[in-house]
């Protein structure tokens, strides 16, 4: 007997698996992945976020506990901390109190609750396909991304939220399917606690009631009291929830909308490599979600994932009556929703964001859904026509169209299996920096492409290896280490006896994020962390002889070519289409340097060349921390910032330190170049000898009057000037200024001049009518004169 294609490979040969409950397979599956997990556990680092995360946690808890009266402050008093607080209890309860036992706890739990994700995945994909193969395929599409399979350890914030996204849309799943009040009950405490870890999932409250309203039209009198009843309970136990989980929420419960608020336009200010362009957190490209989001997903997660969403798009605009009354339509509809809305929201409130996509993380919950429905479409799709006819030898036919059967889910399964295996190699690749995954859409083959264009290791969680790399190089050294590194707190108690953070100008070593961004040289560098032929994470040597001599030579270079745009405690440069800050003294800025700001306002010529989120403040913030842009040697620093391309106006830039100026300076670049003109004038002799001569040398010429001061110093043009006029005919004068004899033209420094090197330079225009006596000269307020001349302007 000749075998048929449907014997050589069917998936019936399987069927004694269909005797074991799926849920047990699904919880296989995921104690296969809690142990390979477990494996792997102490290969990764500590995150950025994870000291913060856990002292805000005890924070709370004290605040819960009536231990403290004083909630968390600032912005994180509206990140809920349903999951931070079993971390601490957990911690608390088993009493530990070396700084690596308690971090490998948390990222233990962190993972098994990401894992849990994945298991909820996987049964929801079951229960709306009913396939048992979809489902046990779109676990490890869940838990195969790699940036969240890294985060997964060391990110607490944003994985517990992602994780308990996709858990709160299987318990809604579910209480649809049983329709019973104790189901929407659940419903409500699983939505109640996304909630309260990112007001993002506010959106499930009214999408869940809204079907809920669809089951009511479509219910007859006997049912919509119970409909009624659930809807309300599951409203009620939600914002329950919400508010019960969330301590800084009691004493006011609108607190919530208040958070919304906060969390969509995030205080904190940061950079962001995107493209190859540097962007501000509050001023990103409309497509900085949907591009991070495309290039660092698997390829073929990403295809089954659009073709869901078009499929979902197609039953609904197709057969719109259909959709709205089968339920998982309907419930694909609303994955949809999770998905697109809140990137639409981002982009239309213009949301302060940074760190790639790593806040939007739980987008990939609903996505591995779709990506689900798009395989289920795709292994059960029915074609017609000619393919029909060349197909008809295939088993399955049905009327005049042919059903994908047995060996073509098959083949779709298959496919989608290989990607999960390609994915696997390619983190196996990349282990243990899986947090840095790009895909195909990028070019990963070009050494160092990756670096020029996009961040990569957002929480410096890769840091670990490079101090791992200097404690085995220097077996028996104690190593100075600058700036302070969180992954230490992760390391052996021997291992963190040895490593000492110390400033930068006394540290052996510089464990950074990116050579370039720090403006370092390559030939620094003693060792790199590098993905894709990209640098993660360098370690440098500051106290060579060559960083030295690479640095001195910079600075010299600068102080001497540089063209010198102010003067305060950091003398500032415009140099090689860049802003830099020189500072001779460094070492007053070393105790708080991780937490010494210069902000930096820059305004353009034209308006029309900001972004639009910037309009209406008429500036572009590039505000920075010192150490994020500072290159150290002996005790000087030279700071680095790029300029716009756009034409500049004026710049202001300066520093406060404890709320209080420290120092501030306006830079007018239409006033320098007129100063320059001036003072070019005055070199060639057009405005003849000055007239008066005291702290600064008054030239007149026509109708300007020109001041110069050689050399200038730090204060010499900040006092106010004052500029008397008294006309040869007093009714020359304004009425409001006879009485008083002279027209009054005080002035600052800064609206006229410009100092230029070690030169203060400014003109003013005079008034065009004829001038008998001009008085001039400097005062304080209250104190009187710094100085003044007076003299006859014979014209």
């Amino acid at each position: 007997m000749t075998p048929t294609l449907s014997r050589l490979a069917p998936l019936s040969r399987l069927a004694p698996l269909r005797r074991i409950p799926f849920w047990a397979q699904a919880l296989a599956l995921c104690a296969l992945f809690a142990i390979l997990g477990i494996a792997v556990l102490d290969d990764y680092g500590v995150g950025y976020d994870g000291p913060p995360q856990r002292r805000n946690a005890a924070v709370f808890a004290d605040y819960s506990l009536g231990a403290s009266e004083d909630p968390p402050r600032g912005h994180n008093r509206y990140y809920g901390f349903a999951f931070e607080t079993p971390l601490l209890l957990t911690e608390r309860a088993l009493g530990l109190q070396d700084t690596r036992h308690i971090y490998l706890t948390r990222h233990l739990i962190t993972h098994i609750f990401f894992v849990a994700g994945g298991f909820a995945c996987g049964m929801l994909a079951y229960r709306m396909t009913g396939s048992r193969w979809i489902g046990l395929l779109a676990m490890p599409m869940f838990l195969l991304h790699p940036r969240l399979y890294a985060n997964s350890f060391f990110n607490s914030k944003d994985i517990s939220f992602a994780a308990m996204m996709i858990i709160a849309l299987y318990i809604s799943h579910r209480a649809f399917r049983k329709d019973t009040l104790g189901a929407f009950l659940l419903c409500g405490v699983g939505v109640g606690i996304a909630i309260d870890l990112r007001p993002f999932a506010l959106m499930l409250p009214p999408m869940i009631l809204a079907m809920r309203a669809l089951d009511l039209w479509r219910a007859g009198s006997a049912r919509r009291k119970h409909i009624i009843l659930t809807g309300a309970a599951f409203l009620a136990t939600t914002l329950a929830t919400a508010y019960i989980v969330h301590p800084y929420y009691w004493g006011n419960p609108l607190r919530l909308i208040d958070g919304v608020r906060a969390l969509s336009q995030h205080p904190t200010i940061v950079e962001n490599l995107f493209m190859g362009e540097i962007y501000k957190s509050d001023a990103v490209p409309w497509n900085f979600i949907p591009v991070w989001f495309a290039i660092t997903a698997p390829p073929l997660t990403l295809l089954l994932g659009a073709t869901g969403c078009a499929a979902i798009c197609w039953q609904v605009t197709s057969r719109p009556l259909d959709a709205l009354r089968d339920r998982e339509t309907r419930f694909g509809v609303l994955l949809l929703g999770c998905f697109v809305m809140p990137v639409a929201a981002v982009i239309a409130l213009q949301s302060n964001t940074h760190n790639g996509w790593r806040h939007m993380y739980f987008l990939w919950a609903p996505f591995c859904l779709l990506a689900a429905i798009g395989l289920h479409y795709i292994a059960n799709i029915r074609m017609g026509g000619g393919i029909s006819e060349k197909l008809a030898r295939l088993p399955g036919r049905i009327g005049g169209g042919v059903r994908l059967h047995t060996p073509r889910r098959a083949l779709a399964y298959g496919v989608a299996g290989f990607g999960l295996i390609t994915t696997a190699t390619a983190m196996a690749a990349l282990h243990p920096h899986q947090q840095v995954y790009f895909n195909a859409l990028v070019d990963t083959d070009t050494p160092g492409a990756l670096a020029k264009r996009y961040d990569m290791d957002h929480l410096l969680a890769a840091q670990r290896q490079s101090l791992e790399y200097l404690l085995a190089r220097y077996p028996d050294a104690e190593l100075s280490v600058w700036p302070p590194n969180r992954s230490a707190l992760i390391l052996p108690e021997e291992d963190r006896n040895r490593i000492a953070f110390s400033p930068p100008h006394e540290a052996d070593f510089y464990v950074k994020q990116r050579a370039k961004r720090w403006n370092e040289s390559e030939e620094l560098t003693i060792h790199g962390i590098r993905a894709y032929g990209s640098g993660v994470s360098f370690i440098l040597a500051p106290k060579s002889a060559a960083y030295r001599d690479h640095h001195r030579a910079a600075y010299r270079d600068i102080a001497a070519n540089g063209d010198s745009l102010a003067r305060s405690d950091f003398h500032i440069y415009a140099y090689d289409g860049e802003l830099r800050y020189l500072n001779e003294n460094c070492s007053p800025l070393l105790p708080n340097a991780t937490d010494l700001w210069i902000f930096l306002h820059i305004f353009p010529a034209d308006p029309a060349d900001l972004p639009a989120s910037r309009r209406e403040f008429g500036f572009e913030n590039r505000d920075f921390k010192i150490i994020e842009h500072a290159a150290f040697f002996d005790d000087k620093c030279i700071l680095t910032r790029s300029l716009p391309d756009y034409p500049i106006a004026r710049i202001s830039t300066g520093q406060n330190v404890n709320g209080e100026p420290a120092w501030r300076a306006d830079i007018d670049f239409a006033a320098r170049a007129a100063a320059q003109a001036v003072h070019a004038r005055i070199i060639a002799g057009d405005y003849g000898k000055p007239v008066a001569q005291s702290d600064f040398d008054v030239y007149l010429r026509g109708n300007g009057l020109a001041y110069l001061k050689a050399p200038c110093a730090e204060g010499d043009a900040d006092a106010r000037f004052f500029l008397h006029i008294v006309p040869a005919n007093p009714a020359d004068l304004p009425a409001d200024r006879r009485e008083a004899g002279f027209a009054n033209l005080d002035f600052r420094f800064t609206d006229h001049g410009a100092r230029i090197g070690d030169m203060c330079v400014a003109e003013i225009a005079l008034p065009g009518y004829a001038i008998d006596r001009i008085r001039t000269g400097q005062f304080v307020s209250g104190e009187g004169s710094l100085w003044r001349v007076e003299f006859a302007a014979g014209r």
